[in-house]
């Protein structure tokens, strides 16, 4: 859904030449829903990131396959429950190619970020609870991929 806000669209009434008042009054749906903070100033676990098996499944599996890696190298994710399911997922999905050249979504995904529904999230800003949210979500998916 395109929003447009009420200020923008006055001032394109206005350039073009139409009387602001005569216009009828934009819905204003209110403000943005803001995210529940810790007392260190992080996005808490209620209500923010993708941690549920529902929001990683919209994650593309080369994206998933760098969360894992991720989650392994920062050990939200034990080497042992991840090495192996890492490396049958990067082996199914080509994350890692045998050429030079990278895949973008895989070093995405290895520096933490994800996007879902064009919305970037960043794990490491998460508190540790949400971190370990995404991250057994992420793990659980790559284990059903394989």
């Amino acid at each position: 859904m395109i929003r447009i806000s009420p200020r923008a669209f006055a001032a394109f009434a206005i350039a073009a030449g139409f009387a602001t008042a005569s216009l009828p009054a934009l819905a204003d749906d209110g403000p943005e829903p803001q995210p529940a903070f810790t007392s260190e100033g992080r996005p808490s676990a209620a209500g923010i990131g993708p941690a549920s098996p529902a929001e990683v499944a919209s994650i593309s599996p080369t994206n998933l396959a760098g969360l894992l890696n991720y989650c392994v190298e920062t050990e939200l994710v034990s080497h042992d429950d991840g090495d192996s399911v890492q490396t049958a997922l990067n082996a199914k999905t080509n994350a890692v190619p045998m050429d030079q050249n990278g895949n973008v979504d895989y070093a995405i995904g290895s520096a933490g970020q994800l996007s879902i529904a064009g919305k970037a999230t960043s794990v490491p800003q998460l508190d540790t609870a949400a971190q370990g949210k995404v991250c057994s979500a992420v793990l659980a998916r790559s284990k059903s991929m394989i």
